[in-house]
Order: structure tokens, then sequence, then C-alpha cells
């Protein structure tokens, strides 16, 4: 093809009729073979990079477990690299990426924090899933200095009880982590206890309401909740120096109206059934602050809130699968491969991707989101969220924005890979079933796709 480009350019030449002397003929000749090599040396190096990865699924890194790669051009459209693409994957956390993109197509500017009717002298409301309101991560006052300023009685209505605080094939043991607190329409302070080291070497939580009483001997101090109610326990350890951890609290509707109450310094009354289609809504914070939170360091909890944020949008009850049904029908109805996805978090094995799904995800966001504002909401390659540690360039120039996914025996990484040549990538590389230290594949995949940046 190249060859034939060059006739070509002579072919012109003589066509034209352009009298040239034996001497400019001989220059214009060199020139063409010049530009004709350094066409060559760049496809044959591009090329050669890519093929090369064929022999990567034979090495020892890749060769003992499941993994898949797509890589797509932006500006052309055309599959750079593909390798098990249309193979499904458990996503762990880029099932994220989908969340987000249900809240960019759902939610607007601003997150609807609450929704209200004034009868009379009552004031009845209730929540939307918006997690911000008292979450030490999401610092707004809104909701807390509009319920404050209010003259009439509260009551609030806890929406639809059947919504499970757990979703499908979530461990029942991480009930004690801070990555798998409880699902609620009303969410205060993220539902989880925050505790911390005091100058005076003892323990506060926050809320305050919530104690914690010594328990066993062990090296190391950290608190533990009984699994099905709201006790905690502390070990009998030296406490460090920086010490935190949060511990999800059991939630009911009787727990919510006390923290509330407590920090209203205002009684408030449960309505058991409430129904009314005409209502008064109150904002909180940005959609972007909340996305950004979910993304950089990989917030399960907000990301599930954001799925029942959804369905207050389509005014339906509380239920993340309709949320889901709904994207999958009407917004994402064209990806290659459909997706058996079941929360918002990718906590749950359930959750089925193929990496070209996961592109073709990242190729809508690209197109209906400016990438001045898609880019800083994702982890950043050796500045922030989970990538924050790796992919740094030596010209402090980010170029990876994107998504990881981690859970034990899987690691995920999907995003926006930019090259020295100018090239912006999507790219979906993925790796479950191993049995070896998840930082042993994550460097792998860094170095594997390090490469790609360098010499694509």
């Amino acid at each position: 093809m190249l060859l034939t480009l060059f006739f070509n350019l002579v072919t012109r030449t003589f066509k034209a009729r352009i009298t040239l002397s034996p001497m400019k003929f001989l220059w214009y000749c060199l020139l063409c073979l010049v530009l004709l090599g350094q066409s060559s040396c760049r496809v044959s190096r591009q090329r050669s990079s890519l093929t090369s990865l064929d022999t990567l699924w034979q090495s020892n890194a890749f060769q003992h477990h499941h993994a898949g790669l797509m890589i797509l051009d932006a500006d052309t459209r055309k599959v750079v690299y593909q390798h098990n693409a249309e193979r499904y994957f458990v996503p762990a956390s880029n099932t994220k990426l989908f969340t987000f993109y249900a809240g960019m197509k759902m939610l607007g500017d601003s997150i609807e924090a609450l929704r209200y009717v004034v009868q009379q002298d009552s004031l009845i409301f209730w929540g939307t899933g918006d997690p911000s309101l008292l979450n030490p991560n999401l610092p707004s006052t809104k909701v807390v200095d509009f319920l404050q300023s209010r003259s009439e009685k509260l009551y609030f209505w806890p929406g639809n009880p059947l919504l499970k605080p757990y979703g499908p094939g979530w461990a029942w043991d991480d009930y004690n982590d801070y990555y798998q607190a409880e699902r609620t329409s009303l969410p205060l302070y993220g539902n989880v206890v925050r505790f911390t080291r005091k100058s005076d070497q003892t323990v506060q939580a926050n809320p305050s309401q919530f104690r914690y009483t010594l328990d066993t001997l062990h090296r190391d101090f950290q608190v533990r909740r009984a699994e099905t109610e709201n006790l905690f326990y502390g070990t009998k350890a030296p406490i460090p120096l920086r010490y935190e951890q949060d511990v999800p609290f059991r939630t009911s509707t009787e727990v919510t109206l006390q923290l509330l109450s407590d920090t209203l310094q205002k009684p408030i009354t449960p309505l058991p059934a409430f129904t009314s289609k005409v209502y008064q809504p109150l904002r909180s914070v940005a959609s972007d602050t909340l996305f950004k939170r979910m993304l950089q360091p990989s917030d399960n909890f907000l990301a599930e809130q954001i799925l029942l944020l959804v369905c207050a949008k389509l005014e339906q009850p509380f239920d993340p699968g309709t949320a889901i049904d709904y994207m999958l029908n009407n917004h994402l109805r064209d990806l290659p491969d459909a997706p058996h996805w079941v929360d918002g978090s990718g906590l749950s094995r359930y959750n089925l991707f193929t990496p070209r799904s996961i592109v073709a995800l990242l190729e809508k966001l690209l197109a209906e989101v400016p990438r001045e504002r898609l880019f800083p909401l994702l982890a950043v390659g050796g500045q922030s969220g989970t990538l924050r540690n790796s992919y740094r360039s030596a010209d402090r120039k980010p170029y990876l924005f994107g998504k990881t996914g981690s859970l034990s025996t899987c690691y995920n990484l999907s995003g926006y890979l930019l090259t020295k040549t100018g090239k912006t990538l999507l790219v979906s590389f993925m790796n479950n079933n191993f049995n070896r230290p998840t930082s042993e594949v994550r460097k792998e995949v860094e170095r594997v796709l390090t490469a790609i940046h360098e010499q694509y």
C-alpha cells in the first residue's frame, strides 16, 4: 500500500506535466522515499508493539488465569487490539462505570436530598437515597439547615420497607467492613460509625450516640460490631497514632430518627404510610461531587445509593434492580454483549461484563461528556484515587484516567490511555481467577499499559 502511494505521487507529477530538471526530480524521489520510510517505520513500530501482546498470554504473568483485553482508538473507532474481549468477567468496581453513566443520564446537575409536603402545621418528608446527609466525606448542611429552620412539626416517612440493606451475592461476613454499609432511603453519616483517636489517647465515635466496650486482648487495636445489633467492641491493644476506622451500623427507622432528632434537637414522628404525587424537592450537593467521590476512592456505598437516586427520579420504589433494568432497556441496549448487572458497586460476584462492552460504555461517556469534565472525575494515574501511586510519568503529565476494580482473585482496569503520539485509546484490561497476590497482577497490567503509552 505504501509503495502504491509512492508511485501514485510520481505518476501525478508526470500527469500534471510538471517539468523537472534531473537534479530536482532526484531530490523529489528522495523526499518521497524519506516520507515513505518514516511512515513505514511508524506503522511497523505500532504493529510490532501490539502484535507482541499475542505472546503475553503465554507468559507466567497471565497464562494461569482468565484474562481479557480490549483496546479501541477513540478517533478512528477501530479496534487496535483484543484478546478474549467477548468473554464475561467479574468486573468488581468496574461496575461503578455503569453506575456513573446511570447517574450522568438521570440525576441532573445536583442531587435531590429529600422531598417534602406541608400540610397545615405539619411537614412530612422522606428520603430519595441521597448519601450526603451528615456524611463526613461529603460535607453538606442544607438538609440540616432546612429542617432546623422549619416551624412545623416534623414527620418522617421511611418509604419502601422492602429495600434490602445488602445486594445480591454480597458476603455476609463483610458486615463489619467500611465498604459494605447498608443501603437506606435516608442515610445518615454514610451509615457508618467513624472511630478515631483523640489527643488524650482514647477513641471517640462519630456519631457519638454509639459506644464501644473493650473486649479481648489483641495485638492490634480495632473495633468490631456484633453481627445483628449495634454493639461495638474494641480490642485491648495500644491505639495507633493515626487510628481511624469506619464500621457500618445496623440501620432502621428508629435509629435514623434518633440520630436525626439529636442533630436537629427536634422531635421527629415516624409516619408508617403516606402517598403524595405532589411534593417539593430539596437539593444538596453537586452531582459531580458525588460522582468523583464514588469513582476515585471507589466508594461502594455511594454507588449503591446512586441507583436508589435513579429509582426516585423514575418515581419507582427503592429497588436497585429497577434502575438497572431501566438503563439496560433504554440507554444501554446497543452494548455488544448484554451484561449481567445486579448492584451499583460491584461487590457482588454475580456481576458479569465483557471487556468490549466496557469499552463501548467508555466510548459513550467520551461522546456525551466533555473530556475536561470527564477525566478529572476518574482516578488519575500518578495523582488521585486508586491510581495515585501508579502510572507516574517523568513530566508529571497524567496519561491514564480510569477505574480499577478489585476483589479477591480479581483485578480489572478500564479507562482512557493517552499515548505519546497523541492518541486516545479506550482500554479494558480484565483479570479473574488468579491464585497469587493482587499486587503482582496489578504491576503486570501497569507494565503492559505503560509500554503501549510509550510505543503506540
